[in-house]
């Protein structure tokens, strides 16, 4: 039987992490995880706006993208005259209806821009689309940027669970010091914890980086096979077996960060 919420507000997980460390598929692997262990309403948000690969690794195409629904509205604006009140008005009905579901949990995309330019607008947008929808959902779980951007923009500023992806790479560890840094100035988390991904060979030198940074290590998710081949072949690592080794990792990660807020 499924385990039932425990709490009123909507919980909000980001993941964020070095680029290339493997943090969109560790979202996949904890939609997955969430989504048949426990009973819960769940939204993903695809916020990374350079590689926006989650819908395909969940296999849930969006219909449209949050930077697409900006360049529609601002058309709307300059080319149609539309009265501004009014387009504000719509823009929460337009959200809503960007957002595609399937049975196991809903997904929203920050899209790429669709012309040159930073991605501050999109995500200064993202940061309100969080705060508006969060609401009518109980789990929402955020890939984010790679890096510090996001963090830095107060995009995730209200973020309850931060999980920061590794690689086992030095360098990857201090990008995740770094970003557990920038987390303390710019977000409220309750809870925040490293991921150590791709785990493989003898990694006490990297153990003993983890400890000096003082980073708490939540949980060491092994070499996998099976996700390397569905990598390799473009599968949606949601379809991988229950017997994944990653996968059985991380249901042991969620079992551990929700055992406080949920019922027995």
């Amino acid at each position: 039987m499924k385990k039932q919420k425990n709490y009123e507000k909507p919980l909000t997980i980001s993941v964020v992490g070095k680029g290339g460390s493997g943090k969109t598929a560790i979202t996949t692997l904890l939609a997955k995880s969430i989504s048949k262990g426990y009973d819960f309403n769940i939204l993903l948000i695809d916020a990374d706006p350079t590689h926006p690969h989650l819908s395909h690794m969940v296999n849930l195409i969006p219909k449209k993208s949050l930077e697409k629904l900006r360049t529609d509205v601002i058309d709307e604006i300059l080319t149609k005259a539309k009265d501004l009140d009014k387009v504000a008005e719509n823009i929460d009905f337009e959200v809503y209806n960007a957002i595609t579901e399937s049975k196991n949990f809903s997904l929203f995309s920050i899209g790429q821009p669709e012309g040159p330019g930073c991605f501050c607008p999109s995500n200064a947008l993202l940061r309100k689309v969080i705060n508006s929808i969060t609401k009518d959902f109980d789990i929402v779980l955020i890939d984010c940027e790679a890096g510090l951007e996001q963090i830095n923009r107060m995009v995730i500023e209200t973020v309850d669970i931060l999980l920061i992806v590794s690689d086992i790479s030095i360098r990857s560890i201090e990008t995740a010091a770094a970003i557990r840094n920038g987390a303390k100035k710019f977000t409220q988390y309750k809870k925040l914890g490293l991921i150590l991904n791709r785990v493989k060979g003898n990694t006490s030198q990297i153990k003993k980086k983890i400890d000096d940074l003082k980073l708490p290590l939540l949980a060491e998710i092994p070499e996998d096979n099976e996700i390397t081949e569905f990598e390799l072949k473009g599968k949606p690592i949601i379809d991988v077996s229950d017997k994944s080794k990653s996968l059985l990792e991380v249901n042991k990660l969620v079992e551990e960060l929700f055992s406080a807020i949920l019922l027995k």
